[in-house]
Order: structure tokens, then sequence, then C-alpha cells
């Protein structure tokens, strides 16, 4: 087949987030799998590979006829294309994902209007790439491309791509791109909607999709219906739902994730389901066109046999030893690299230093090694800063007798900075380094993972390739890709109070055995490590998938 990726991001290429990683990781199992693959990326300023022109296309977007280049390289054996903007991915617009709440703007104020105008040229690009091969499947991924489907469905100019097979995959329900439909025009007195299409409009605004797309004003309104955030006080085209009604098929990155977004959120119980669209996925899945599906992760370049110090499932326990004595000889110069190339936030260095400079090396080496790696979000780390058995999480780890070293970065950050600082024994990475993250899962005993929602996760995977047993909330991939007692831990709760209990508790039972049952506690390890997460299962599946 010929399979066409279109994202935000692409791991080697540009990359925030597990997105990335699972763009890259399907795609190279598509190619060595004998099928063609093109990804199709916006041409941000940190894409740095060599690339020529491709062609050049033509954009009616915000009003105006835009000329659009087109760059194409070779990322491992695989076509990337590249929409190039110098006024959506340059300037001020350099980084992948732009903050607009950090600029006091809407909510997706900025990326709404780049990842629509992309939306369209890489609709523009399909038609010309129609021209000379035959496509088979477009598969886009999150809000940032759930305009693609959209505009195939309903574009007057795009009606000869619409017996193509378009797959939608869910990455991530907490972000969809909600944006006013109507056009909006300047006034003296500031910005205001107008619903009206013969309303005089400022283009250069890009507020709303008729904005965007203001050659759409003619279609009825009650068409786009479906495509609307129907909690929105005004009119609001909502990227991630016109997805789930234009594509062919939808699909998530698990099936128990699956299952929870086809039932409403909870505050009683702290449960995260659809995030306000559960009653579109349960009407998928009535209709047999929603399915799960777990993501692998890249087994190469997560390989403990690849480490400086290397081991395998046989010799892990002499492996781990070994690697954590080295990391904790080698922190002081991994922080002096970790600043030089800008992955640690500088206001972390000093209490790192200051910690590490009071930690005894046969107790760090002796003592349980804990993880948590991930990034710094209410999503991820709110259960560490709440109470179970009488004092904050945080707090019980700071009185056991353990190391625990976060490596991450997010808003919750400098919270976590002031929570830690008295803990001699809790260190605190913050930012991101690929090669630290390795080592830590190298080194440690467990991954801790109290996610609230988590709609597939990669990190425990990484972790148990190098036999770091996770520890994690029962909910989403973590329950497709941990068996209890086997390969991992897990635990649930309905409340966030019993949450909280659950997971201290199981952290308490984990270190138990440890020393009370070294035997079993080395076999779940080996059992972890042995764990095929390749991505050659979930591609069979996404195959299946795209045969209509």
């Amino acid at each position: 087949m010929n399979i066409i990726e279109i994202s935000s991001e692409c791991s080697g290429l540009a990359q925030r987030g597990g997105l990335g990683s699972v763009i890259w990781g399907i795609s190279d199992a598509f190619r060595k799998g004998g099928h063609r693959v093109t990804i199709i990326l916006p041409y941000y300023a940190e894409i740095h590979h060599e690339v020529h022109l491709y062609t050049t296309l033509s954009c009616s977007y915000g009003g105006e006829e835009l000329s659009v280049s087109v760059f194409e390289t070779l990322h491992f054996g695989i076509r990337v294309l590249l929409v190039h903007s110098d006024r959506f991915f340059r300037g001020e617009y350099s980084d992948v994902y732009i903050d607009s709440g950090r600029l006091r703007r809407g909510y997706f104020e900025d990326d709404a209007k780049r990842f629509a105008f992309f939306s369209l040229a890489a609709c523009k690009l399909l038609q010309h790439l129609q021209k000379k091969e035959r496509i088979d499947v477009i598969h886009c991924h999150d809000w940032h491309t759930g305009l693609v489907p959209l505009l195939i469905k309903v574009h007057p100019g795009l009606q000869n791509l619409q017996d193509i097979y378009r797959l939608f995959t869910v990455h991530n329900l907490e972000y969809q791109g909600t944006r006013p439909f109507a056009k909006f025009s300047v006034r003296n007195d500031g910005i205001h909607a107008s619903a009206h299409p013969g309303s005089s409009v400022n283009h250069g605004n890009l507020q709303g999709f008729l904005d965007w797309y203001p050659d759409l004003a003619g279609i009825e309104m009650e068409l786009f219906a479906p495509y609307l955030d129907r909690h929105a006080d005004i009119a609001c085209i909502n990227p991630m739902r016109a997805a789930l009604h234009s594509a062919d098929r939808v699909s998530t990155v698990s099936p128990t994730y699956a299952e929870e977004i086809c039932r409403p959120d909870s505050h009683e119980t702290d449960f995260l389901g659809g995030r306000g669209l559960e009653d579109d996925f349960s009407e998928l899945a009535r209709l047999g066109r929603l399915s799960g599906i777990a993501n692998g992760i890249d087994i190469d370049f997560y390989d403990p046999r690849a480490l400086p110090l290397p081991y395998t499932p046989e010799n892990h326990e002499e492996g781990c030893r070994a690697n954590r004595a080295a990391l904790f000889d080698e922190m002081p110069a991994i922080i002096d690299a970790m600043l030089e190339t800008e992955a640690l936030i500088s206001g972390t260095e000093m209490a790192l230093r200051q910690k590490l400079q009071a930690l005894n090396r046969d107790a760090f080496i002796e003592r349980p090694l804990l993880v948590a790696v991930t990034r710094l979000t209410g999503q991820k780390i709110q259960q560490f800063l709440e109470s179970a058995s009488g004092n904050q999480l945080l707090q019980h780890f700071a009185n056991e007798k353990l190391h625990l070293v976060f490596l991450g970065k997010g808003d919750l950050l400098p919270r976590l900075v002031e929570e830690t600082s008295a803990a001699p024994n809790i260190l605190l990475f913050g930012g991101f380094d690929d090669n630290l993250e390795k080592r830590l899962f190298a080194s440690a005993d467990f991954m801790l993972m109290p996610s609230e929602f988590e709609p597939c996760g990669t990190s425990q995977m990484k972790a148990m390739r190098y036999g770091c047993l996770p520890i994690a909330a029962a909910v989403g991939g973590l329950k497709d890709t941990i068996r209890h007692g086997y390969n991992g831990f897990l635990y649930t709760g309905h409340d966030r109070k019993s949450k909280a209990e659950a997971f201290l508790s199981e952290i308490h039972a984990a270190l138990k055995m440890i020393t009370n049952d070294r035997k079993t506690f080395l076999q779940l390890q080996q059992n972890a490590m042995l764990t095929d997460f390749s991505w050659t299962e979930a591609a069979a599946a996404y195959l299946a998938l795209m045969q209509p």
C-alpha cells in the first residue's frame, strides 16, 4: 500500500511528545513491511535535514492566494515532504507549538490558524501526489490535522480526494483545537465575531474557521453541525470532532482508552473519559468504526545491550548495579552536558549539585532507586502532590530509605522544585535528555506512573526494556501494556484520595518484594525485559484497519 502520514511532529525531525515517536515508529514499521510511506510535516526551523524543492503549490487561505513551497528529504529511507511557510512556521512561529496563553491570547489562537493552513496545504499536496501515484490511505493524527478529512469531505476544490481511505488516530483528547466558526472583523472598539458571510473581514486576524476558509462561507450552516463543539456558547469548530465525523475510520492508541473515551468524565470518581466527545465515540463504537491499538516503541533505540555498560535479561541484576554506580559517579558531568545543550533548565541545577554533594555513594547504590521520567503536568504527577496516610506522597518518599529521581519539564516544575527542596533523597532534573532517560531506566528498580489518564504511554514500555518495573495507575494503555504481578504493578481507586492510598500501598509492597521475595522480583524484571513492545503487532493492526 501507499500510505500518507500527516502529522504535526515526527521523531528525529521535530518532536515534543509521544506523538512524534508514534509517527516515526509506525511509519518505519510500514516501510519494513514493504509498504510505501510518505510523512507530511510542517517545515519547522529546527529541521536541519538536507532538502530539495519538491514542488510549489497555490493555496487560497485567509482570503489570499498563497504560494507554498514543499521540500523533500529522506529520513532513514522514508520520504518526508515539508510544507514551508515563513508566516506560519518561522519567526515568532518557529516552534512546533505556540503557547497562546503565555502570549495572553485566546485558546489555540495561534496554533489553530497555523495548522488550518497546514491542513489545506497538505490537501493540495495530496492532489499533487495523486497525479503521480496512487494513494491508498491518508492517515491523520490528533486535532492538528483533524481538518484534513473535513476539508476533503466538504471543500468543493478537493472532491477528487474523497475516494481515498481516511484514517484518523486520537492520541490525546485533552487538546481539541476548538476555535470560533464565524468570521471575525476588526473595529476601533476591538475584535468581534460576525456570523454573516458577507461581513467585512480582516484576513490577517485569522481568528475563526470562516476566516481561514472564506470560500466555504456559502455552504449551509446545518452541514457543519457534526463538526462543531456542542458545549461551546457560540458556534465553534472542533477539529477533533470534525475528524471523527469525516474520516472513514477512527482509532486511538490503546484498547482500554478506546473504551474509556466512550464514557463521560466524572469528578466524583476522578475519571477522565471522553472529554465532552463521549457520545461521538460511543456512536462510532456502535457503528464499528472505533478501534484501539496499543503503541510500540523503537526497541533498537531502547536496547540495554547498546548501553556503555550493556546487559541482557540473564545478567540484569549485575548490569543494573554497574549502571547505577556509573550514574552516580557521572551525574556531575551529566548536569554539565545538559546545561551546555540547554537540555537542563538552569533553575534546577544548583539544588541538584548541592544534593549530589551530600549523597552517600554506597547508599545510592544499595538502596532502592525509583524514577519518574515524565512531563511535569497535572495529568502525569498530580498524584505525587496528594496526601495518603496523613502525609503528602512526596513526604513519604523523603522519609523512606530510598532515592527518587525526576526527569521532565512542564508547568508543575516550579511546584515540584518547591515541594522537594528539603528532601535530600529526591533529585529533580528539570528538562529532558534521551541518554539520561535510558541511564535512569537501566539503573532503577521502579518507574512511577500515577497518570490521571493515559491514552497509551510509552515510558512504561521503555522502562521495562531495561528491567525497570513500572508502578502505574490502571488506566488506558498502562492497563493494556502492564500485567500486574508479571512485568509490573497496577493500582486503582474510586476517587482521588483512594488512588493516592493505593499508589502508596503498591509502592510499599513492591519495595518489600526486593528484600522479602527477591527471586520473584528478579523474575518480574526478566519478564519485563522479554515482553515484546516492537511495532510489529501494532503495524499489522493498523494495516487491517486500512482495508476499506
